[in-house]
């Protein structure tokens, strides 16, 4: 039979071991998304054609629309969004559409990593004109 010792050894040092992750491993990423026109952008965030996190956001002008962040080991951008598609819509008159998973609009899309100028833990993507001209008009007001 194991004497008190060695069973409070057994049950102590997992959990010092698990109290103790090294928090230089973990990192804090930031993701802000910039209106960098003059127009109204508002910005609705999805999760299986369901709304999800903030309802809509918008910002008439040069601005800050969006900031978020996550601390993990790893940080990703879809975490931070939490969606897997996001609408833009600008002046109420055209939509634009970005999909998690086919990382559409190619080349501009929210959620590839490229699309973001990184400045150490900071990841800024600012909407343009390659947005707006990217944008389908909507028939009639968006909605």
């Amino acid at each position: 039979m194991m004497d008190l010792k060695k069973i409070m050894l057994y049950v102590m040092v997992p959990v010092v071991i698990i109290s103790c992750w090294p928090k230089d491993l973990e990192e804090t990423g930031i993701i802000v998304v910039n209106n960098g026109l003059d127009n109204d952008v508002q910005m609705r965030f999805f999760r299986n054609s369901i709304p999800s996190g903030p309802e809509i956001l918008s910002k008439t002008g040069k601005g800050e629309i969006f900031r978020g962040q996550d601390t993990s080991t790893v940080v990703v951008i879809n975490q931070i969004l939490q969606a897997d598609s996001i609408v833009l819509t600008f002046d109420n008159e055209r939509t634009e559409t970005h999909f998690l998973y086919t990382t559409e609009p190619k080349g501009h899309s929210l959620f590839f990593n490229d699309s973001y100028i990184h400045n150490g833990n900071i990841s800024t993507y600012t909407i343009d004109a390659k947005n707006y001209n990217n944008a389908t008009p909507c028939d009639g007001p968006c909605n």
